[in-house]
């Protein structure tokens, strides 16, 4: 381990002892609030450290860098074209779980939409390979 992942590590471990002994000596419920902010607070800086390595990775591997492109504009095509295709209507369903936009409900059909595509690739995929290797065998 580097230099760098070694602060990194003792810093995470200052941080989680300091976390401890305000849970432990606090209210028994000021620990829930402030663990829901320190989780959102982590994750933030986790997606933030993602998004940092993969332009890292973009700019030191830029030719096995466009599949990884491809694959993002596919993904961004499924989506709009998921979206277009969303009528965004709202039912007594829709109600029933607190969608009572026209914009919630066309986020949620997007998200039902896009999830079906996927499993769809996916099985297909699947057999497709598992049968491409039947026939090589």
């Amino acid at each position: 381990m580097g230099k760098i992942g070694r602060i990194i590590y003792y810093s995470i471990v200052v941080l989680l002892i300091i976390i401890f002994v305000v849970v432990l000596l606090g209210d028994e419920y000021v620990g829930s609030g402030m663990g829901l902010g320190i989780s959102i607070v982590l994750s933030v800086v986790a997606v933030l450290a993602i998004l940092a390595s993969s332009v890292m990775y973009l700019i030191d591997n830029p030719k096995s860098a466009i599949s990884i492109l491809i694959g993002i504009g596919v993904f961004l095509v499924v989506g709009v074209i998921s979206y277009l295709l969303a009528p965004g209507t709202i039912t007594e369903h829709h109600l029933n779980y607190g969608v009572e936009s026209v914009g919630k409900s066309k986020l949620v059909d997007t998200g039902i939409y896009v999830t079906i595509f996927l499993s769809i690739v996916a099985v297909v995929s699947i057999l497709a390979s598992e049968a491409v290797s039947l026939i090589k065998n």
